[in-house]
């Protein structure tokens, strides 16, 4: 009897290892790469200027945040101590969509950056996108550390070969003016060429993360036309843009964003679904396993445990199951970005940032 005990122990301890578990990962993606990051500030001087080649370029890091993330904290601590020792600059997409909390963003942004990167990653924040082909997702570090991590992506280049970047602002009234851009690149890609209008730093004070002055805000993204040759390509085009959300401290950066043919990833992510539906329907089926293996081990104990009425004199022990805390049968994340749990108990959790809340 005591070898049945320790054999079901055994097993309910190895079911309880079996339930879903979250792992950063840098996830490489196919959504075309993004790069540029040439700018002039909006409120200096009439004609502003600025050349660079295309190897001198700066990588470009996206990072998907909000003013009520409280993960994002640390992310952006990593991101700003790396572009400050590095060629990175940071571009803050804060999400919009179905979030009445944030401020700072516009949807049409958040649109855009969801449209890159979908269906690769989850939209809830950190998100950190490097040159428009990988990202990481979450705080927990995949090396050593975060800073580690975003170091290594901003190490790698994008190989984009020889050639150049011009681009010329000319303000013609507030909130207007006139853009002129031109590249030489040799890369057999296709490109949308656009304006990012960020706001370097918004203050937002009652953002529930308590940071209050937000950096690097992408405001606006104007399309200004498109590259489908090699060489030398060039255009004008006269903007107008909106407001920052406070003071006067916008910022105009040239961006190219290479467009790539639609993969068909839609099978890739229905195959995904169907995996996880697989793992949790795995982990039901071995929880109900485990119940069954522990009333089979009741009627075992009180089979092999019942009198013998030859035997009056023998003690009857008493059988003790062990208990075990509840497994997760799966996990999600609402549109507002609060993370959920639901129990093998029918019990629910709610992640409040710290730890894991029963409701």
């Amino acid at each position: 009897m005591a070898r049945i005990r320790v054999t079901a122990l055994s097993i309910i301890f190895a079911l309880s290892l079996l339930g879903p578990t979250e792992a950063a990962e840098i996830e490489e993606l196919d959504s075309g790469m993004v790069f540029g990051g040439l700018h002039v500030l909006t409120n200096g001087t009439n004609i502003l200027i600025a050349n660079s080649s295309l190897n001198d370029l700066p990588t470009i890091a996206e990072d998907y945040t909000a003013t009520w993330c409280g993960q994002c904290l640390v992310v952006e601590e990593a991101l700003e101590n790396v572009a400050s020792t590095s060629n990175m600059q940071v571009y803050s997409i804060h999400r919009s969509i179905n979030d009445p909390e944030d401020p700072l963003g516009s949807e049409a942004v958040d649109a855009q950056f969801r449209d890159r990167y979908d269906p690769y990653l989850p939209w809830k924040p950190p998100i950190v996108g490097f040159n428009g082909t990988y990202a990481i997702s979450g705080n927990v570090p995949v090396g050593s550390s975060l800073e580690e991590d975003y170091r290594e992506q901003a190490a790698k280049s994008l190989d984009l070969g020889p050639g150049f970047v011009t681009f010329a602002w000319v303000s013609t009234g507030a909130n207007s003016g006139t853009v002129s851009w031109g590249i030489e690149q040799f890369t057999n890609s296709s490109f949308n060429v656009s304006l990012w209008v960020v706001e370097t730093v918004g203050t937002f004070a009652d953002g529930t993360n308590g940071k209050g002055d937000y950096p690097h805000i992408v405001r606006e993204i104007i399309h200004l036309g498109l590259i489908d040759s090699t060489g030398f390509s060039q255009g004008s085009k006269s903007i107008s843009y909106a407001d920052a959300y406070d003071g006067d401290d916008l910022e105009l950066h040239l961006m190219f964003h290479e467009i790539v043919e639609e993969v068909d990833v839609e099978e890739e992510v229905d195959n995904t679904s169907e995996d996880e539906d697989e793992k949790s329907n795995s982990s039901t089926l071995l929880i109900s396993l485990a119940v069954i293996i522990l009333a089979a081990i009741g009627i075992a104990s009180s089979l092999i445990t019942k009198k013998d009425p030859t035997q009056e004199n023998d003690e009857v022990v008493p059988t003790q199951v062990a208990t075990t805390e509840p497994t997760i049968l799966n996990e999600w994340t609402d549109e507002k970005g609060h993370t959920w749990r639901k129990m093998s108990d029918g019990s629910g959790r709610w992640w409040n940032g710290t730890d894991w809340q029963e409701v």
